[in-house]
């Protein structure tokens, strides 16, 4: 058998059994197809793919690394190289991310009854709380309009909704369509923060996993 076959023999048996979960076979099955072939970037891959999957990723960068040197072209180990060094230098984020997981969609659901619920359900209370006075705020004072209305009649009609408004001045109307538009705003910003928060959370938490054993402590047991 030429050392080409055998090297490809060596990484069909590898790849089988790092499907399998046997990573520490599949380690010894790379090192010796790496010392037949060193120049192989597929070798040095998938070495980085099985460092990877137990955790060890400063020696998985090491190989992707290689892989990329060895062949420019190849893509999969560029792919790879950056998500790696991604997840060993998170990107960090202005506010602490909590200790309990972060659901986007119940922080939607929870901005939507009650504007700044979600803020607080991300543990962003001061935010939460601001969100919730000013939007509540601005709400009432724009539903005191039709409570004056209201107050006059039981069914009020648009002549008399034009009459209440001829009778406002121009910075009352002014100061109304403000409120009303910054209530809107304010519950709109609310329930879309929330999400693009809780989701930021979430994935910052995937992030900070704790690691799986080593290839050296699966040996050692």
């Amino acid at each position: 058998m030429s050392t080409s076959d055998e090297v490809e023999r060596l990484l069909t048996q590898a790849n089988i059994e790092r499907l399998r979960g046997n990573f520490l076979t599949a380690r010894r099955i790379l090192e010796q197809a790496l010392q037949k072939a060193p120049e192989r970037a597929d070798i040095h891959e998938l070495l980085g793919d099985v460092y990877k999957a137990v955790g060890d990723l400063s020696t998985a960068l090491e190989f992707y690394k290689k892989a990329r040197e060895l062949d420019p072209s190849r893509r999969s180990a560029e792919e790879k190289f950056a998500s790696t060094l991604l997840e060993i230098n998170p990107p960090t984020v202005s506010e602490e991310v909590p200790f309990l997981p972060k659901n986007p969609n119940l922080a939607v659901i929870l901005s939507a009854l009650l504007p700044g619920a979600g803020q607080v359900y991300n543990e962003q209370w001061l935010k939460g709380i601001a969100m919730c006075v000013i939007a509540l705020l601005s709400l009432g004072y724009f539903l005191q309009f039709y409570h004056q209305i209201r107050s006059s009649t039981l069914m009020p009609t648009l002549g008399q909704v034009q009459q209440q408004l001829e009778q406002a001045s121009v910075g009352e109307i002014l100061l109304l369509l403000f409120a009303g538009l910054l209530a809107f705003c304010m519950w709109t910003w609310s329930i879309l923060d929330a999400y693009k928060t809780a989701r930021k959370f979430q994935q910052q938490q995937q992030i900070q996993r704790p690691s799986p054993p080593s290839l050296e402590s699966l040996e050692g047991g």
